[in-house]
């Protein structure tokens, strides 16, 4: 005899997906929450942070270091242009667009560090009771196999 169909898709929550999506949204909030007196909300924060880190990023190499559709990025970022904490320009072939870190941005990042690091702290202390290290590196191993197409 077959289950019923909730008792079927009660299955789902224990779905990956299922799971990081959550996750990823109460974390998000966790972060927002935190950053928010540095006038900066997370997933800016997280853009911002490759990109001072090497100096310069093409867009596509962007999109494709955060795993993100280009046509997304190129839409994230435009409010941190318009802020005047990022520039992009055009590259050496005139179809690339170059994403570098503005001095108002560089401050906007130094501000919102100690904010984010405490953050940070807080999670990882409640991760390291569940594993972290093991978590981090079965994430990895996850994104690994989902950008291959395994």
């Amino acid at each position: 005899m077959r289950p019923p169909p909730k008792a079927r898709l009660r299955d789902a929550t224990a779905c990956l997906n299922y799971i990081l999506r959550r996750t990823s949204r109460l974390v998000t909030q966790h972060y927002d929450r935190a950053l928010k007196p540095a006038g900066i909300r997370a997933g800016q924060f997280n853009l911002m942070i490759p990109v001072a880190l090497r100096g310069a990023y093409a867009i596509t190499e962007l999109a494709d270091f955060l795993g993100m559709e280009r046509s997304a990025l190129a839409r994230n970022l435009r409010p941190l242009r318009q802020r005047g904490w990022i520039t992009v320009t055009a590259g050496r072939d005139r179809r690339t667009r170059i994403v570098r870190l503005t001095r108002a941005g560089e401050r906007r990042l130094l501000k919102a560090y100690p904010l984010w690091k405490r953050a940070q702290t807080a999670l990882t202390g409640a991760l390291r009771r569940a594993g972290l290290k093991d978590l981090v590196q079965g994430l990895r191993a996850a994104s690994d196999a989902a950008r291959s197409g395994d």
